[in-house]
């Protein structure tokens, strides 16, 4: 069978919610946890994938040792590594003004992230490049089965851009879609006989009266 059943569920509310979270580590607060069980109560899934950060990780090993299921933790699934920017109030950043000539405003990086970079940080290039290709590597390893990969906001956004084939048009992975806390996002892959892969979107749930932030 060439067909890969995938779902992405997005973290709950973790602490530090009204800050810029990429590779900072918060915890999961007791409401995101309540939020993850919920969106995945009535799903069922061959295997768990999740980023190593907290805010992913804690959910997933409880959620696997429940359900007895395999388990891998992936850094493919990483939230975009903003810099310099990473972990700072969100609202701060929106008001501040880049003082190097070189280094892009926070403002600037949204309204086109395919033409700015977070200053020392990840570009939007690469953040597609590795979801793309691990999408690819899963697609081949596990086809006939259900995976649930557990990540965050930017790779969600980033993987329904990319399914849309809207990529580097405007900000679309970064604000078209609202995309709450526990969000899920259900796609397939089908590989050919030529091994190229065709994804294909199959739904999107959104959880309503959750807060929305970055990460």
């Amino acid at each position: 069978m060439n067909y890969t059943h995938f779902t992405m569920l997005r973290h709950g509310l973790p602490e530090q919610a009204d800050c810029l979270l990429g590779r900072t580590n918060p915890e999961l607060t007791a409401m995101g946890l309540a939020q993850m069980r919920s969106s995945t109560a009535a799903l069922e899934f061959d295997l768990i994938i999740s980023s190593p950060l907290k805010r992913c990780r804690t959910f997933a090993q409880q959620l696997a040792d429940e359900r007895r299921c395999r388990l891998l933790l992936d850094d493919t699934w990483l939230e975009l590594d903003f810099g310099l920017w990473d972990g700072k109030p969100i609202a701060k950043l929106w008001q501040q003004h880049s003082s190097a000539p070189k280094q892009p405003s926070y403002s600037q990086f949204w309204h086109a992230p395919f033409l700015h970079t977070p200053p020392n940080g990840e570009s939007s290039e690469s953040l597609l490049k590795r979801i793309v290709t691990g999408i690819a590597d899963l697609s081949r390893a596990y086809q006939g089965q259900h995976l649930l990969i557990i990540s965050h906001s930017g790779v969600m956004r980033m993987l329904l851009s990319w399914l849309l084939n809207s990529q580097q048009i405007g900000n679309a992975h970064l604000s078209r879609v609202q995309l709450n806390h526990a969000a899920t996002l259900h796609f397939n892959t089908y590989l050919d006989e030529a091994d190229c892969l065709w994804p294909q979107l199959q739904g999107f749930n959104n959880p309503c009266s959750n807060p929305l932030s970055a990460g």
